[in-house]
C-alpha cells in the first residue's frame, strides 16, 4: 500500500528507466489497483556518470601527487647519502688496492648505481605535475620501464622480446606520463600470462607509420571477450580479482594517450591473448634519432685553480666534494647551512659556489634570490646540486635562470665537468 520505484536498464533501448509504482486506493482506503509510471532518465545517469568520473579522475590525480611527493621526500634521503657512497667509493677504486679489495669496491659502486637508477625510475614515473612534455626517446622509456619489472618478470618465467624498428624518431611526450601507461600495460600482461600458463612470452614492438609512431605490447595470456573489452577503458572496471586492481589502470592509461593526442586500443580474443596498441603523433618539431650527446666531458686544458664554496647540509657530501676539488688544485670553503654562506659570500669573492637545492631553513632558490638581491655579481656562478632534477618547479627554475646543474648522486667527473663548464664560460 505504499509508493514504490526502482530504476533498470533495458538494453534493447539502450535506456535507463525509472519505473514507479502509486496504489490506486477506493473510498475504503482498500488497494484496488495501482499506477504505473515509466520515466526516462538516461540522460540524468549519463550525467551521473561523468561526474562520478570528475571525482574519481581527481581522487587519482591527488593520490599520484601524494605519491610524488612522497617519491621526492625518498629520492632525498637516499640521493643523499648514496652521493658520499658512490663519491667515495669511485675515489676508493682508484686507489693501489689489492685485487680482492678492488673487487668489493667494484661491488659496491655497481649496488650504488643500481639504486641510483631504481630512485631515478621511481621519480620519473611518480611526478604527477602538469604535464611537462619534452623530447623524448621512446625505446629508452621502454628499457626503463621493463627494468622496473625484471625481478617479476623473470621470477614469473616471462620472457619479453622487443622488436624495435631502427631510427624510430624521438617524440614530444611526458616521459612520467607515457612510463606510467607502459607500466600499467606491462603489469597487466604479466597478470593475464600468469593467469594462463607458467611463464609465456610479452612482445614489445614499436614503428613509424606515416605521422605517428606505435608501441604494442602483445602478450599470450587469457585473452579477452568482445563484451570485457568494450568496459575495458571505463573506470572501475577490472577483471581481476577483489583487491587485486582498482579498475583505474587502463582508464587512467586512455585518459594520459588521448591528452597526448594519441589513441591506444585493444585486440583479443579468449585464450589466444591480448595486443595493445598506442598511437603517438609526430610534431614537426620532433627531431630524427640522433645519437645520445655522451657525458660531458672536461676540456683537455681544464681550470684547475680557483677559490670554491661548496654548500650542503650534507657531511659526506661536502667532504667528498671538498676532497676532489682539493686533489684538482682548488681551493674550497664549505657551508653548512645557508646563512653561514651567506656571510661568507659578503666578506669574500668565489669564483664558483655548489649549492644543495634543499637545506633546512633556506632552500638553494631562496639562497639564490637572496643573493640576486644582496650580490647580485655572485649569483651567476651558482652550480645547485639536487636529488630531484624530475620536479617541475625545480626544473622551470634553473631553465628560466639559465643556471647550471648537477644532480645527486654525481661522479667526480660530473661534478668537475659541470665546475668546469661554468669557469670557463665566466673567463
Amino acid at each position: 500500500n505504499k509508493p514504490c520505484s526502482l530504476e533498470i536498464y533495458e538494453p534493447k533501448l539502450d535506456k535507463h528507466l525509472e519505473c514507479s509504482a502509486l496504489p490506486l486506493l477506493n473510498e475504503q482506503g482498500e488497494t484496488i489497483g495501482a499506477v504505473h509510471i515509466l520515466k526516462d532518465i538516461t540522460e540524468r545517469k549519463k550525467m551521473e556518470a561523468e561526474q562520478q568520473e570528475l571525482r574519481d579522475r581527481a581522487e587519482v590525480s591527488s593520490r599520484l601527487a601524494a605519491i610524488g611527493e612522497m617519491a621526492a621526500g625518498i629520492a632525498h634521503e637516499i640521493n643523499n647519502p648514496l652521493t658520499g657512497v658512490i663519491g667515495f667509493s669511485e675515489l676508493l677504486s682508484q686507489e693501489d688496492l689489492p685485487p680482492d679489495l678492488a673487487q668489493h669496491v667494484r661491488y659496491i659502486i655497481d649496488g650504488s648505481n643500481r639504486v641510483k637508477d631504481i630512485v631515478k625510475r621511481l621519480l620519473t614515473f611518480a611526478r604527477q605535475n602538469k604535464p611537462f612534455k619534452t623530447r623524448t626517446d621512446i625505446h629508452e622509456l621502454i628499457d626503463n620501464t621493463v627494468a622496473m619489472r625484471n625481478y617479476i618478470l623473470e621470477t614469473s618465467n616471462i620472457e619479453v622480446v622487443k622488436e624495435y624498428e631502427l631510427n624510430l624518431p624521438w617524440v614530444t611526450v611526458d616521459p612520467g606520463q607515457i612510463q606510467q601507461v607502459f607500466l600499467n600495460l606491462i603489469v597487466n600482461a604479466e597478470y593475464a600470462i600468469k593467469k594462463a600458463h607458467d611463464g609465456g612470452k610479452l612482445i614489445i614492438a614499436t614503428r613509424q607509420e606515416g605521422s605517428e609512431i606505435t608501441i604494442s605490447f602483445q602478450d599470450n595470456g587469457t585473452g579477452m571477450d568482445g563484451e570485457t573489452i568494450s568496459s575495458l577503458f571505463q573506470p572501475f572496471f577490472t577483471t581481476k580479482e577483489p583487491g587485486e586492481g582498482t579498475g583505474l589502470g587502463l582508464a587512467l592509461s586512455h585518459s594520459i594517450i588521448q591528452s597526448h593526442g594519441g589513441s591506444i586500443d585493444v585486440a583479443s580474443k579468449p585464450g589466444k591473448g591480448s595486443t595493445f596498441t598506442i598511437r603517438l603523433p609526430l610534431i614537426k618539431s620532433d627531431p630524427e634519432p640522433e645519437v645520445k650527446a655522451a657525458a660531458v666531458e672536461p676540456s683537455s686544458s681544464p681550470i684547475s685553480s680557483g677559490n670554491i664554496l661548496v654548500v650542503d647540509d650534507e657531511a659526506s657530501i661536502r667532504a667528498f666534494i671538498k676532497k676532489v676539488l682539493h686533489g684538482q688544485g682548488y681551493t674550497v670553503t664549505v657551508a653548512d647551512t645557508p646563512y653561514d654562506a651567506l656571510e661568507k659570500i659578503k666578506s669574500n669573492r668565489y669564483d664558483a659556489m655548489l649549492i644543495d637545492m634543499r637545506m633546512p631553513g633556506m632552500s638553494g632558490k631562496e639562497l639564490y634570490e637572496k643573493m640576486q638581491s644582496d650580490i647580485p655579481s655572485a649569483s651567476s656562478r651558482m652550480i645547485f646540486i639536487t636529488g630531484d632534477t624530475s620536479d617541475l618547479t625545480t626544473r622551470e627554475f634553473l631553465k628560466k635562470e639559465s643556471l647550471h646543474c648537477v644532480s645527486k648522486p654525481f661522479t667526480k667527473k660530473e661534478l668537475l665537468a659541470t665546475l668546469n663548464e661554468v669557469l670557463t664560460a665566466k673567463q
